[in-house]
């Protein structure tokens, strides 16, 4: 089972990879992809003062200075509540800035302009990935691992998944609805995100084999009552 289960995680990572190549080598070609510009105006249409401010705050949450100090904020909780493996595992997901702006020199894709999109603030570097993106996906989405293999109640478990899936999809759209990224900036920003994600996984899938899921580890009481 153990051996079934890492072939099916390779794949997932050697899809990914695939994936984020060829998502990478179309953006060094394509300023933009087609649906791009119909999509983002499509997100920008219901523009309102209210909004923007909102919007401006969820997409501060993951970028510049506030990655580093995320990343350890969120490892020094991690540490005291899992331990020390954990707690480097989510510090390493600060390394994702640096991997993406390395990625935005090689794909070299400019930004959304105004001639285009209504651009709430200029934004210095290229486009393609969105940093915002990439971070938030190896962010919160390791916490929101994390909570669904060790938290054992399933009602937690839930929630913590869920609200990490709003955090990361409402910090995709606020990239688009402020005119910093073309939607394949931000898809791109998720598949990369995703498959370093899947890299922290597997370390520590691999140091410690034996961690099962909340959810089996409620079955499995359950199954002992039972008989």
């Amino acid at each position: 089972m153990n051996q079934s289960l890492s072939r099916k995680g390779m794949l997932s990572i050697g899809g990914l990879a695939v994936l984020a190549t060829v998502l990478c080598i179309c953006a060094h070609w394509e300023p933009r992809f087609p649906g791009d510009l119909r999509l983002t105006l499509a997100i920008q249409s219901p523009a309102s003062g209210t909004l923007d401010t909102v919007m401006e705050w969820v997409s501060r949450l993951n970028g510049g200075w506030r990655v580093p100090v995320l990343a350890v904020a969120g490892s020094i909780v991690v540490c005291r509540w899992l331990g020390k493996l954990e707690a480097v595992l989510v510090l390493m997901t600060g390394l994702s800035s640096p991997i993406q702006s390395g990625l935005k020199l090689l794909v070299d894709r400019p930004r959304p302009t105004p001639d285009l999109v209504r651009v709430f603030q200029a934004e210095a570097g290229n486009g393609f990935p969105s940093g915002h993106a990439f971070f938030a996906m190896a962010f919160w989405g390791l916490l929101a691992y994390f909570a669904y293999t060790r938290l054992q109640t399933r009602s937690l478990r839930v929630l913590a998944f869920s609200a990490s899936v709003v955090i990361v999809l409402w910090i995709g759209a606020s990239r688009v609805y402020l005119g910093a990224h073309w939607p394949s900036d931000v898809l791109g920003g998720y598949v990369l995100g995703a498959l370093f994600l899947m890299g922290l996984i597997w370390l520590d899938r691999r140091r410690k084999p034996h961690v099962e899921t909340g959810r089996q580890d409620e079955e499995a009481r359950t199954g002992s009552y039972v008989h």
